[in-house]
């Protein structure tokens, strides 16, 4: 949906009010629409811990280097 754009110096406090109104509320829609959606991959609860390797996960090598460039 296309909304005109109207310049906010132009609006009375109570036009903007509604404006206000009209933006959370779609957004309210937007998140409830999206929450009603099947997610494809799910986090883990935060009890279980994550494999010691995984496909998914990055990983960093066990040696790790802190270099520092002066200039």
């Amino acid at each position: 949906m296309q909304r005109n754009f109207v310049e906010v110096s132009d609006l009375t406090p109570d036009q903007r009010r509604r404006e206000i109104a009209r933006i959370l509320a779609d957004g309210i829609v937007r998140l409830r629409s999206r929450a009603a959606l099947p997610t494809a991959v799910t986090a883990p609860p935060a009890s279980e811990k994550p494999a010691a390797s995984s496909p998914n996960c990055l990983e960093v090598s066990g040696e790790t280097r802190l270099s520092v460039h002066t200039g």
